[in-house]
């Protein structure tokens, strides 16, 4: 696997390939146990043989052999949790890094959000008031407006009927005379 392919893990799938090798570093050892028991039993039977100098020298290779592919694959074992570990805590950090850009974007972005909305209702209350100081001037010319021609009305009524107005007068007059009288 490259590293590029590696980088691109996820951090459950590197512990998952962690955990996979950690199951062949025990298989192989299990290998390297029958590989001993076999030697063991090589052993008995060169002893048995009698080919004792024979036997050590064929032990001592296999051993060799053995121990050897056991240091190599420990090893690479050892390098490849480095760098797992390693891409981790650079995929941490960059997570970490692209997590508070992304709490400050959202900060500044709510904070537009706010000085947006107070803006508008602003605008809507200076639009609100003016629209009632324009309803409430309507109003009152429309009620002066309404009044002048009520007055003019009855100013025009009044002209129209000035006998009646004389009756009223006298009415007033003869309703004072008899009131004087019964008084």
């Amino acid at each position: 696997m490259t590293d590029e392919e590696l980088r691109k893990l996820k951090r459950t799938d590197l512990l998952e390939l962690l955990v996979a090798q950690g199951k062949e570093n025990e298989a192989l050892q299990e290998k390297l146990r029958q590989a001993e028991a076999a030697l063991w039993d090589r052993q008995i039977q060169l002893d048995e043989a009698g080919n004792i100098a024979e036997a050590a020298l064929r032990l001592s290779g296999v051993f060799e052999a053995a121990q050897k592919a056991s240091d190599q694959y420990l090893e690479s074992i050892r390098k490849k949790h480095e760098e797992t570990e390693s891409r981790c805590a650079q995929l941490e950090e960059t997570s970490r890094a692209r997590a508070e850009q992304m709490e400050q974007e959202s900060k500044a972005q709510a904070e537009r959000l706010v000085a947006e909305a107070e803006e508008k209702a602003r605008a809507l209350t200076a639009e609100t008031e003016a629209k009632c100081q324009a309803m409430v001037a309507q109003a009152e010319a429309e009620t002066r407006e309404f009044w002048d021609m009520v007055s003019q009305r009855l100013e025009n009524f009044y002209a129209e009927h000035a006998g009646l107005r004389e009756l009223l007068s006298l009415d007033k007059l003869n309703g004072g005379a008899q009131e004087k009288a019964d008084g």
